[in-house]
């Protein structure tokens, strides 16, 4: 029943007794809509919540019923984004309340998994947001519950009594009641003396290699002062080291391949229960004493070159001898010896006047495409020894006509451009590969369209369309393509095990003017959107460019390697 104020005010004609029953009435009313008991008073729902949420649950149910979706951690990371995305968008709903909780399980279960002590952390994190927000809800006794498991795992006795008592204050009616008395029960928390605990744990936050004509060395950054000890096995040969008080930081890779002749791979495991360990696999012909140096907050690992003999070879003068240095494992030096260097061009889109696409906070895609092509050129350098050539060093302007001419005149190997893409629609974002093609698809032909800028309309549609045709059906497009596909697929399983919400856009053909006048297999490469925030904000970062880098120098080698007798 609604009482407007009209209807209020009439009342005072009534009698005494009618005035006070109509005023209980009113008062009752209005402390039920205004009570706020539950924590149900506070929450609504709606279709859209609730559909949402039910499309994360299912994602949720169908993660934990297989065994072989369980051991990847993205098929994890995309069920939380279900979560997640009710919690944007549905912040004040019923649906948001259990997400919070159900974000907590999977970040718990996943810790478990994994050994990791983020995921832990992320777990706590949820469990305590959901005591803080919603102290009287259903599901909070149970975030206590769990929380002070993982607080007792760690040996966080003071954390973990604290989470059980809150269950017996604040929920004394609660399910977890009988669990948290028996915990409380618990020897270790009943204790009223100093607990020690595990020292502070250090974290080794980077780990980079490079090959040198004399060495490899192995360089570990660390945040703090690192305990490990060192072992060396035979069969195969190998190197590994035991950091006691350390963990993997949450963006290095499980290996590393490194291939230069004295190092094979790096190798980097987190178990829970045993320390974190780095295995260095050597070259079988790898016999010399690897050093270790420690430097501030570095620990470098040095593996010498090989050893080496003398051996005395006739010269065409039968008097004179030369002595030549020979590498005890040079048993094909023939054929390294014919071998040519492969020479690349990197080519950093744009530059100068030529911005390239704009994102937000004046993000530039020239500033991101020189970034990462110094990177690229780096590694190609000091670890695979190819030669790289690099169409642009700094902000300059370089004509898309000479870019090709560049390569052609280095008579090089491959040709790789690296750019940055865009998009009207802001929450495109992904990573795609092209090769020189017509386009195919309408989102590919805008690319080329904005890649291509001016010189677009400088060339007559019968001209683009004979330089094209000449070319598709030649050798040089299907080396490309291939290419292309050996990038990607680098590219994508390199960044989806490392970040989250990576999108794998695929290969594609595309009328790139800077592709079409090279005389070698050559791609270009979109790293990402720098229209779109999330995205942006990862180009931005140099950890992100690292790992593009990375990606996109293995495809390269690992290309050239499949066609090294042919080059």
């Amino acid at each position: 029943m609604v009482f407007k104020m009209n209807d209020l005010l009439s009342l005072g004609n009534l009698k005494s007794l009618g005035r006070r029953w109509l005023g209980v009435v009113f008062v009752f009313c209005l402390a039920i809509a205004f009570s706020g008991q539950s924590v149900w008073a506070k929450l609504g729902s709606s279709a859209s919540s609730q559909k949402r949420y039910a499309t994360a649950k299912k994602e949720y149910q169908n993660l934990l019923y297989s065994k072989k979706k369980m051991k990847y951690r993205k098929n994890w990371m995309q069920a939380i984004a279900g979560f997640q995305l009710v919690l944007k968008k549905h912040p004040k709903t019923q649906e948001s309340y259990k997400s919070v909780f159900t974000l907590g399980r999977l970040y718990h279960k996943l810790g478990k998994r994994t050994g990791r002590a983020a995921d832990i952390d992320q777990a706590l994190a949820y469990y305590h947001r959901l005591e803080s927000k919603f102290p009287s809800g259903w599901l909070t006794d149970d975030a206590l519950y769990f929380a002070g498991q993982l607080y007792l795992h760690r040996k966080e006795f003071p954390q973990a009594r604290a989470a059980f008592q809150k269950i017996l204050t604040h929920h004394p009616k609660g399910d977890f009641v009988p669990k948290a008395r028996r915990q409380l029960k618990n020897k270790v928390l009943l204790a009223k003396k100093k607990i020690s605990v595990n020292p502070p744990t250090v974290v080794l936050k980077d780990l980079t290699f490079v090959s040198g004509a004399n060495e490899t060395r192995v360089v570990l950054k660390v945040d703090g002062s690192v305990k490990y000890s060192k072992k060396r096995l035979r069969n195969p040969d190998r190197v590994y080291f035991d950091f006691k008080n350390a963990r993997w930081g949450d963006h290095i890779p499980n290996n590393i391949s490194v291939e230069d002749g004295r190092v094979e791979q790096l190798r980097m495991t987190d178990t829970k229960g045993v320390p974190s360990r780095l295995v260095l696999d050597l070259d079988e012909q790898t016999k010399q004493k690897v050093a270790v140096q420690v430097s501030k907050n570095k620990l470098i690992i040095v593996v010498p070159r090989h050893k080496e003999k003398f051996i005395a070879v006739k010269t065409k003068s039968p008097k004179k001898k030369m002595a030549v240095r020979v590498a005890k494992n040079s048993t094909s030096a023939k054929a390294q010896a014919k071998r040519k260097t492969p020479v690349v061009v990197v080519d950093a889109g744009h530059g100068g006047k030529d911005f390239g696409a704009k994102g937000a906070h004046g993000l530039l895609e020239k500033d991101i495409n020189l970034q990462i092509s110094r990177l690229v050129q780096k590694i190609l350098k000091n670890r695979y020894r190819y030669k790289v050539i690099m169409t642009r060093k700094s902000d300059t302007f370089v004509e898309l006509k000479d870019r090709g001419k560049i390569a052609n005149s280095h008579n090089a190997d491959l040709f790789v451009s690296i750019h940055a893409n865009a998009a009207k629609r802001k929450s495109a974002h992904g990573i795609e590969t092209y090769y020189l093609g017509s386009g195919s698809n309408e989102q590919a032909l805008e690319t080329a369209e904005r890649e291509n800028g001016d010189l677009v309309h400088s060339v007559a549609d019968d001209a683009v369309q004979e330089i094209l045709a000449s070319l598709i059906s030649t050798t040089k497009i299907n080396d490309s393509s291939r290419l292309a596909a050996i990038v990607q697929k680098r590219l994508h399983q390199t960044m989806s095990k490392r970040f989250s919400g990576i999108h794998n856009l695929g290969v594609k053909e595309g009328p790139f003017f800077v592709l079409h006048d090279t005389n070698m297999p050559s791609i270009l490469v979109e790293v990402g959107f720098v229209t779109n925030r999330q995205e942006g904000r990862h180009l931005r970062g140099k950890g992100y460019q690292k790992w593009l880098a990375e990606s996109i120098a293995r495809g390269i080698h690992d290309y050239l390697e499949e066609i090294a007798p042919s080059i």
